[in-house]
């Protein structure tokens, strides 16, 4: 049952701290962004909108579905947070 429930973890992870994390890093000093950070926002997001998916795909219950949504969502307004603030600067 440990690994089960580790296995839980690792899946719910990314989309329950990954999201808000890469969303928190686009907002926070956005003047001062730095390639590595760019780098960091994109790697979260794109395991956030990887799991989120993937816990919406499979659809195990309304906790799944809303951490998947929060996780979605977060990564794709971080990345059209970061998208928009590079196409500002150019």
């Amino acid at each position: 049952m440990e690994s089960l429930a580790l296995l839980v973890t690792i899946l719910v992870s990314p989309a329950m701290f990954g999201g808000p994390l890469a969303l928190l890093l686009a907002l926070w000093r956005i003047d001062k962004i730095s390639s590595a950070r760019r780098i960091f926002i994109y790697f979260l997001s794109f395991f956030s909108l990887l799991s989120g998916a993937l816990l919406l795909y499979q659809n195990v219950s309304r906790g799944g579905l809303v951490v998947g949504l929060i996780g979605i969502t977060s990564a794709v307004l971080a990345l059209v947070r970061l998208k928009s603030k590079v196409s500002h600067r150019k």
